[in-house]
């Protein structure tokens, strides 16, 4: 039987929760060949990870399988989405509705927003989500705006 848990992050899960994002972050580009720019490359260094991780105005939790890091979300000043990842093995099992919830339970507001690499959007719009703004791209990283509100949510 596996044991599956959400708990908030701390600075023991920095590697885990890098190895995670940085195994999806090719997600973020427009083309699939493209390398990632330095600007959002520096987002994923193990000292940005560990600084939003002990940073108060982030709130940080980790979906965990067995003690492996398989799912991780992020809200920044409590109303921003900033991170949403699943590994790829286990996409289509429910796990980001599962931390999701979890985050807004604990942190409830209004309305979230988030800017979804494009390859999201329709997960994003799962949760309930609607585009907020025209898609954006900066260095070959496509974006779109949008945000959640509970009158939009979808169960």
């Amino acid at each position: 039987m596996t044991d599956a848990a959400i708990n908030s992050a701390n600075i023991g899960h920095t590697d885990g929760i890098r190895k995670l994002v940085n195994s999806l972050s090719h997600f973020y580009l427009s083309d699939a060949g493209a390398v990632l720019p330095e600007w959002l490359e520096s987002t994923l260094s193990k000292e940005s990870f560990e600084q939003r991780i002990t940073d108060s105005s982030y709130q940080n939790y980790v979906y965990e399988i067995d003690k492996s890091i398989i799912g991780y979300i992020a809200l920044s000043k409590e109303q921003h989405l900033y991170h949403l990842f699943v590994s790829a093995e286990h996409h289509g099992n429910g796990i980001a509705r599962k931390l999701w919830r979890y985050a807004i339970n604990r942190h409830p507001k209004d309305y979230y927003t988030v800017r979804s690499s494009l390859f999201a959007v329709p997960v994003y719009k799962r949760l309930g989500f609607v585009e907020s703004g025209s898609v954006g791209y900066k260095d070959g990283v496509g974006f779109q705006p949008m945000e959640f509100r509970h009158a939009n949510s979808v169960d």
